[in-house]
């Protein structure tokens, strides 16, 4: 599986991960950095302690959205 991102997304998604003090955020952005340097779902999956479906999941949503709307935070708690 090849997946690339574009140089200017590559540079936002560092930044943010630099300054990211929210775990789940933070997990969003390295999984499309790890995907960029060519890991693999199953590879970046293990650093979190998370899921490679979560890794696929969080693919699709970028790919489905674009960069704007995956980093959106809409998530709801109970």
């Amino acid at each position: 599986m090849r997946f690339e991102l574009a140089e200017k997304e590559r540079k936002l998604l560092r930044e943010i991960q630099r300054n990211e003090k929210y775990k789940r955020d933070y997990i969003k952005v390295t999984v499309l950095l790890m995907l960029d340097l060519g890991q693999s779902p199953q590879n970046i999956a293990l650093f979190p302690g998370i899921d490679a479906g979560t890794i696929y999941r969080h693919l699709e949503n970028y790919r489905t959205n674009g960069l704007e709307k995956y980093l959106a935070n809409k998530y709801q708690g109970y």
